[in-house]
């Protein structure tokens, strides 16, 4: 008898993807849409990775402000199939604060006088791998306008001079993650676009193992040949030729069987991020959705008010303000090693001044801080090599792609890129 779809996702699948995320569930998702036989693998019990939404009560709110950067038709139509009448228009562009007020824009769409906001250069040229944020921005726009608008915010998120900072980092800021007119987004959080991915994907035949740890990675003479992932009682071989990476390059390179010698992988500084929820007992906190603050003042780089993304996460009078603070996870960062309560008080402190959004401390509660001590790798010219050495050495081994984006729709994007190239291997 011929060996069916779901057969062959049982024991042999043309792929295995790691990671559920968004570009692990773009790969999975684009792979059985176009007949792929697919297993989407991801340790943690739920979807998503770190776009998941959270709850307090009838309070919803995400892990980070998470905006899906559509750039087409195309894509919107994509999000409509998947969310229906779920799909809400929040006509909220990102805003940054300056000298005590509100304006819109990010700190990266600022520009000299008489030129339109927003209007982001495209024809720059891609920096070479030494060039830093510093010279590429200061070519673009000239440096008192750097100085005077992106840099302080650029190092307060990522914690090095701009003269450390890799040139294509802001440059990818600017034109990937641009929303000057609003955004399409999930009426739930974006949680639910997750949810709605993998329950299409499940729906079309794909096989999803959440709760799932990869433990080992087969890849005889550097091709794949197989992978090992391990359930709550037992450990599973899969036999594939084709992987798909969307989880962090150096936990898989450092599964691959036969083992990498230990200076093969040096270690990468990471950047850090606490995010402060607070519950605050009013719903017209601010009109903006997500606000970038380069304030020194004001420990969070990053301030978003769920109702201002859709009214549905916060019904009532109430909403959830989240801040996100960068930080180094180590204990002399005064963000990382202050405990919940205390970095929570700094964080009520700057909405009443200098932010002036609400008049008084007591109009704030502190619902929960979430800690994330490997945010991102810290983009640093000085670790440029160590940052890449696990994707280098898994860039060689046959059969294995990874899947890496930023944003949400750049993630998912490059997870249906790596799916077409894995289809077009397998025919």
């Amino acid at each position: 008898m011929p060996r069916t779809l779901a057969d062959r996702t049982a024991d042999s699948p043309d792929f295995v993807v790691v990671g559920a995320g968004p570009a692990g569930l773009g790969a999975a998702l684009h792979g059985v849409r176009n007949g792929a036989a697919v297993t989407l693998v991801d340790q943690s019990p739920i979807v998503g990775g770190l776009c998941v939404t959270r709850r307090s009560g009838a309070l919803r709110y995400d892990l980070g402000g998470h905006i899906p950067f559509v750039g087409d038709a195309a894509r919107a139509s994509w999000l409509s199939d998947l969310l229906g009448e779920d799909l809400i228009w929040v006509p909220r562009p990102v805003a940054s604060f300056r000298d005590g007020r509100i304006r819109p824009g990010r700190y990266l769409d600022q520009r000299a006088s008489g030129t339109p906001l927003g209007l982001v250069p495209r024809t720059l040229p891609d920096p070479g791998p030494e060039e830093s944020a510093r010279t590429v921005l200061d070519a673009a726009f000239g440096p008192d306008l750097v100085d005077a608008e992106m840099r302080r915010y650029l190092e307060k998120i990522d914690g090095v001079p701009l003269v450390r900072i890799p040139g294509s980092r802001p440059l990818r800021l600017m034109l990937d993650q641009a929303a000057p007119d609003g955004f399409w987004f999930p009426r739930l959080g974006i949680g639910q676009l997750m949810d709605a991915m993998s329950r299409a994907f499940v729906a079309d035949g794909g096989r999803l193992l959440t709760g799932t740890a990869l433990t080992a990675v087969a890849v005889p003479g550097g091709a794949v040949a197989g992978v090992t992932v391990r359930h709550t009682d037992r450990d599973e071989r899969i036999a594939t030729r084709r992987l798909i990476v969307s989880a962090p390059p150096g936990a898989v390179a450092r599964r691959l069987v036969p083992a990498l010698p230990p200076s093969a992988l040096p270690a990468v500084r990471m950047r850090a991020v606490a995010i402060v929820y607070l519950e605050v007992a009013r719903p017209d906190v601010t009109d903006q959705a997500w606000v970038q603050v380069d304030d020194t003042r004001v420990p969070a780089a990053r301030i978003f008010d769920a109702r201002n993304w859709s009214a549905d996460l916060c019904p009532g009078d109430r909403t959830v303000v989240g801040l996100e603070c960068y930080c180094m996870p180590t204990a002399d960062d005064p963000v990382w090693s202050a405990d919940d309560r205390t970095l929570a008080a700094r964080c009520v402190a700057a909405l009443t001044d200098p932010l002036g959004w609400i008049t008084a401390p007591q109009h704030a509660r502190l619902i929960e801080v979430v800690r994330l001590p490997a945010g991102y790798p810290l983009p640093d010219l000085d670790q440029t090599d160590a940052v890449n050495a696990a994707p280098n050495l898994l860039a060689q081994l046959a059969g294995l792609q990874m899947a890496r984006g930023s944003a949400v729709i750049d993630a998912i994007r490059a997870g249906e890129h790596c799916a077409a190239t894995a289809l077009s291997a397998a025919r």
